[in-house]
């Protein structure tokens, strides 16, 4: 039997130290409780510096407007638009039973507050909001109505020139139109702040007026909200809306002309800080568009300034490389109103200026008036722009744009006694120089994109392999499709297995022709998948065919339309893939036409050729959009091909709904030929259809040297 070992210690001994330790136990952490009970207590002195230090203020809090009607159209496209820009926090005010289908938008319901007209309850209200939970959180409060666009930069820029300390309500100044003047019970020192382009409260302002809001609203003499918030704020605070005649232009309402800015009428937009009304939702996202384009602008206008500031260069001359051959000269283009003259390009001699030519000069002219009344007040002059009497312009492509400027200016000396206005005429040399070339990674570019646009990566936005859909539409004509079919054959490597076929197929008047293609057709599925639509003894419609074609096809699938006139090599594929992004952008390449091959040179008769880009023998057709590749759902969203009857315009259809819908649009030249064919223009075709019919008929017969020879030889 085991001894059992001896304890040095007797078990009461044990209980005791048992007892002690859990004592101490207790003890220390009740200690530690007291302690940190009484460091929440300690005078300020006693903390650091991370415990004192209050939470910086943000800029500015907005609180938008709106009502159950236009919460999910014109207060969302607020949101998806100027509200990102702000330099602090963009907050919904809508009435108490509303409800929005979109989730991420920032709603505050107001407790008894409906969408009676005029909302005075819902904008005292909304700025009881403010003072109850937001005072401390901003520095400046501005009340916005859902039709109103901002530019955050240069709001931010604005209000941090100012001190939100003191007692400020800044907006443009109103006094009632024509019809209540008078009738609005202002005092000879009051006036009001109009709602329409903003009210903009300092912090000190809103917390001296929060406590009077609700007597105000019991005491309302007019039905005007924001006259209201105007005369409450002189009457309990002391300070009237800012009177100054700048804030017609920073806070731009415009009164007189109905939807001016649906014509993309956007002149004020550069200097203002606000622009109201705008009561449609497309009109609010072009103006978006136009205002980062302006920020976008100036960012490389100061960035181009500070590289020259850091390499110390000197200033450009017009000429900027030199040329050893009068062939290396750079031609000047001559614009003259909406007309331009120019040499050695495809729209020759004579034509409409494109608009991207006239928004740039219109965008120099501006630059270069706030350039010249920089000082003006200081100079005591002004000049003020009148008309361009006419101007030149050249692209230089290592450099950038040159342009000559005669303009039709007022001379303005405003200051006594020497005050006079005078009409000068003056010349402007202007440079718009390119900036550095910035390379980014086809992948990062489409992932970027993907994020933009909440497109999973997986739906095909970034898929470079996937399959292309040619739909063909075809009556008749079985040598031309034979040619379409062989150049398949020959460009298409054996590997390549993402390419596929869909025929739209119509009976043609000669039986022999549909059999030569259905023959070709069974060679041409040995090689690619080809699905065939027989439309049987339909008329010929391209859109109807097209659309047939898309019918049978799975929503992502890639859409390239094409004619059996075309040839193409296997680089215009991988191109498609790489241009048409779904959700993102549409690609309508610029196709080669060739001229009539009776009017090719004697050197250039080879038929087989056709990849030869010379300009006897065709022409870029930068005015042919019928060559197209699209997504189908992109094609489906921006409502597909119009219905027109006979040759033509449904591709032109398409094309303008690709340009106003949510898709960017690329155009460039691509290795695709239209081998050239005969025309006709039947008589009972609709007047519209049958003038575009002629005019590409005539534009693909010759070329100008071929027709300027013929013309030689009989002159």
């Amino acid at each position: 039997m085991r001894k059992r070992g001896k304890w040095p210690f007797s078990r009461p001994v044990l209980v005791c130290l048992l007892g002690l330790l859990l004592g101490i136990g207790f003890s220390f952490l009740i200690r530690s409780l007291k302690n940190a009970h009484r460091h929440a207590n300690l005078p300020k002195c006693f903390l650091t510096e991370a415990q004192i230090r209050p939470k910086e203020p943000q800029l500015l809090l907005v609180g938008v407007m709106t009502a159950a009607k236009y919460v999910d159209t014109r207060a969302y496209n607020v949101w998806k638009t100027w509200a990102k820009s702000i330099p602090g926090k963009v907050l919904f005010f809508v009435s108490e039973n509303t409800v929005s289908q979109h989730k991420d938008m920032p709603l505050i319901r107001l407790k008894g507050v409906n969408d009676d007209y005029p909302p005075q309850k819902k904008s005292f209200a909304m700025l009881r909001w403010f003072f109850d939970n937001q005072l401390e959180n901003f520095h400046w409060f501005l009340r916005a109505d859902d039709d109103l666009y901002v530019r955050g930069e240069k709001l931010d820029q604005f209000l941090r020139s100012l001190d939100p300390n003191k007692a400020h309500l800044i907006g443009q100044a109103g006094l009632g139109n024509t019809a209540e003047y008078g009738q609005l019970s202002l005092g000879p020192q009051d006036n009001y702040c109009m709602g329409g382009p903003g009210v903009v409260l300092s912090r000190e302002a809103l917390r001296s007026v929060a406590g009077h809001l609700e007597n105000c609203l019991a005491n309302l003499l007019t039905t005007h909200e924001d006259v209201e918030v105007g005369r409450c704020l002189r009457k309990h605070v002391g300070i009237a809306c800012t009177w100054n005649y700048e804030m017609q232009t920073l806070f731009h309402n415009n009164q007189t002309v109905p939807n001016v800015y649906d014509n993309g009428n956007l002149e004020e937009l550069r200097h203002a800080i606000t622009l109201h009304p705008i009561k449609k939702p497309e009109v609010m996202k072009k103006i978006h568009v136009h205002a980062l384009s302006l920020r976008l602008n100036e960012l490389r206008a100061k960035r181009m300034t500070l590289q020259r500031d850091l390499k110390r260069a000197t200033q450009h001359s017009l000429n900027r490389r030199f040329t050893n051959t009068t062939t290396d000269v750079q031609n000047w283009d001559y614009m003259s109103g909406h007309i331009s003259f120019c040499a050695n390009q495809v729209n020759c001699p004579r034509h409409t200026t494109d608009v991207n030519m006239m928004a740039a000069v219109n965008e120099i002219i501006v630059q270069l008036f706030d350039d010249f009344n920089a000082n003006a007040r200081q100079r005591g002059r002004i000049l003020q722009f009148q008309n361009t009497q006419y101007s030149y312009a050249r692209v230089e492509p290592r450099h950038g744009v040159d342009y000559v400027l005669d303009m039709i200016l007022w001379f303005k000396k405003f200051r006594p006694p020497h005050r006079a206005t005078l009409s000068v005429r003056r010349h402007a040399y202007v440079q718009q120089t390119f900036g550095p070339i910035e390379t980014i990674t086809d992948r990062k570019f489409r992932q970027k994109l993907s994020k933009r646009n909440h497109i999973a990566e997986d739906d095909g936005l970034s898929s470079t392999d996937s399959t292309i859909y040619l739909i063909v539409p075809l009556k008749g004509r079985p040598s031309t499709f034979q040619r379409f079919s062989d150049n398949l054959l020959s460009v298409i490597p054996p590997q390549e297995k993402k390419v596929e076929i869909v025929l739209v197929f119509y009976k043609s008047e000669n039986e022999t022709d549909d059999n030569i293609i259905k023959n070709s057709i069974f060679e041409l599925s040995h090689i690619l998948p080809v699905h065939v639509i027989d439309m049987t003894n339909k008329s010929f419609n391209r859109g109807q065919a097209l659309t047939a074609g898309t019918a049978i096809l799975p929503t992502n699938a890639l859409l390239f339309f094409i004619d059996v006139d075309m040839i193409f090599k296997y680089d215009t594929l991988e191109r498609i893939r790489l241009n048409t992004i779904m959700g993102v952008q549409a690609y309508f390449p610029i196709v080669f036409s060739e001229f009539s091959r009776h009017s090719w040179s004697s050197l250039d008769r080879d038929e087989q050729r056709h990849f030869s880009y010379n300009r006897r023998r065709g022409y870029f057709r930068h005015f042919g959009f019928g060559i197209a590749s699209i997504y189908k759902q992109d094609f489906d969203a921006v409502g597909g091909f119009g219905n027109f009857e006979g040759w033509g315009l449904e591709d032109v259809d398409l094309f303008e709904k690709c340009i106003s819908s949510h898709l960017r649009v690329l155009r460039a030249p691509d290795q695709l030929v239209h081998v050239y064919h005969s025309i006709k223009c039947p008589s009972t075709m609709p007047t519209k259809q049958r003038n575009m019919c002629i005019g590409s008929k005539t534009a693909s017969l010759a070329s100008l040297d071929s027709l300027a020879e013929q013309i030689s030889l009989y002159t």
